[in-house]
């Protein structure tokens, strides 16, 4: 790395204050949904996503892909049921200006993710504008964030943005495991930092 290079980065992390909230996961057991963690019981309505806010959930949901063939990973699928929960709970989070996780349990409970057997989440909020890299490679350097990102046991994911009218960005990744699906068993060990497909700070963003 250059020292003009070193020295953009720096103004850059000292103008944007970028923050991620652990990665939860819960798999429904044989008495039924877990409980999550103390949370809200419920998701409000879904929000509408503008072209830009959409434009970087899909992004973000080919960069997800592209880690996850470099690591011999099936390919997670879109899922708009997912990606109506993600885009909700982003809006949430930007309204109460709180990064925080939703209640897992009760997402399992609710009738249009019958079909699931297990979900994972992952938040992440920014100050400032940033691109759809920047929320990727900070997931995929976070321990905590990747073991949801390149887990074999997920086959579905929705992607969620709200880019807020103060210029704060908040995106949840909501991963899905279909009942009955032939995977191997959701993961909880730390998979390793490399490799990293897609390090970079770019990509559409909310401007």
């Amino acid at each position: 790395m250059t020292a003009g290079r070193r020295s953009a980065l720096v103004t850059v992390a000292a103008l944007l204050t970028v923050l991620l909230g652990g990665c939860v996961a819960v798999e429904v057991p044989v008495s039924g949904p877990a409980p999550g963690p103390d949370a809200p019981t419920s998701t409000p309505p879904p929000a509408e996503a503008s072209a830009a806010e959409q434009e970087m959930a899909r992004d973000v949901l080919d960069r997800v892909n592209d880690e996850r063939a470099e690591r011999g990973l099936a390919p997670v699928e879109w899922d708009e049921e997912l990606a109506a929960v993600a885009r909700s709970w982003s809006a949430e989070m930007a309204r109460t200006e709180q990064l925080r996780h939703q209640d897992m349990g009760a997402l399992l409970a609710r009738e249009e993710l019958s079909d699931l057997q297990g979900i994972g989440e992952n938040v992440f909020q920014s100050t400032g504008p940033v691109p759809a890299g920047t929320m990727h490679a900070g997931w995929m350097r976070s321990d905590d964030h990747r073991v949801n990102v390149v887990n074999p046991g997920w086959d579905r994911l929705g992607v969620g943005v709200h880019c807020a009218e103060d210029g704060s960005v908040w995106a949840t990744q909501q991963f899905g495991r279909t009942t009955g699906s032939d995977l191997p068993a959701i993961a909880t060990t730390t998979p390793p930092p490399e490799p990293l497909v897609h390090p970079e700070d770019d990509g559409p963003g909310c401007g």
